[in-house]
């Protein structure tokens, strides 16, 4: 019955869908109550571009197309620390701009023989080891960035006068969140999609904010909830034959609709 996780692309599906997923859940919180998750959305559409550069030019496209997307999260978070534009407008300029350069690059390029439709819903049971250490790798730093500096990330997202006050470097948990989440979001490109990747920052907060007390338990609940989707959405995707990326996304659609469902029902007692 089990047999299919002796299978080396199977192994790596899961082992790539959970860090991914506790990466991007360990953020997500952050993000969303800060009004930033359209952030996500924004680097994935940057990435497209940047992967496809990247399959030009290199053999590694991801080492393309970090940098670049890196600069992009920069540039956005620049573009809304001066207040030059509204935070939305300016994830929408730079992602938009970046965006329209990939399409045109495609269009115009006679070496380009990648799918794009895989580019765009990603391929979760093509990932290699070397996807993995990367995704580890990350894992770890992001990690490590939010728990020593959880107080005042804290302070950040929820009061950032008080946050000035205390004469927290606003400016470098700002950019350096910004960084990480560019990293996470062009690994999970290759593997969840363009198009759905920022789904899985925004899922794990809005459906754990439903059941949480407090913002830490909402932190540790988005957690478990973006690593059990993904493992569940990534089995119901082998079985069925049918893209895993899209399959973890409807899961987190479904759960959330019935915690959704759940508290407004629980509310009415």
């Amino acid at each position: 019955m089990f047999d299919f996780l002796m299978w080396p692309f199977m192994i790596r599906a899961i082992l790539i869908g959970l860090t991914l997923a506790l990466s991007t859940g360990i953020i997500s919180s952050f993000l969303v109550s800060n009004n930033q998750s359209l952030i996500g959305d924004g680097l994935a559409h940057i990435s497209f571009t940047g992967i496809i550069i990247g399959v030009l030019f290199a053999s590694q496209p991801i080492w393309i197309a970090l940098p670049f997307v890196i600069l992009a999260a920069l540039i956005i978070k620049w573009l809304m620390r001066n207040q030059f534009v509204e935070g939305d407008t300016a994830i929408g300029l730079v992602s938009s701009f970046s965006f329209a350069i990939g399409l045109i690059i495609i269009s115009t390029s006679s070496g380009f023989n990648r799918s794009v439709e895989s580019m765009l819903v990603g391929s979760i049971f093509s990932t290699t080891w070397s996807d993995i250490w990367i995704s580890l790798t990350v894992l770890i730093l992001t990690s490590a960035f939010i728990i020593t500096g959880y107080a005042k990330l804290f302070s950040i997202t929820f009061d950032a006068n008080y946050a000035k006050f205390s004469r927290i470097k606003i400016a470098y948990y700002d950019y350096m969140l910004a960084v990480l989440t560019a990293v996470i979001i062009v690994i999970g490109v290759k593997t969840i999609g363009t198009l759905l990747i920022s789904a899985f920052i925004i899922f794990p907060a809005v459906s754990s904010q439903m059941i949480s007390k407090s913002f830490k338990q909402m932190v540790i609940q988005g957690l478990l909830i973006n690593a059990v989707v993904s493992l569940i959405g990534i089995l119901i995707a082998h079985f069925l034959g049918i893209p895993a990326g899209s399959t973890i996304i409807v899961v987190h659609g479904l759960l959330f609709m019935s915690l959704f469902v759940f508290t407004k029902l629980k509310g009415r007692d």
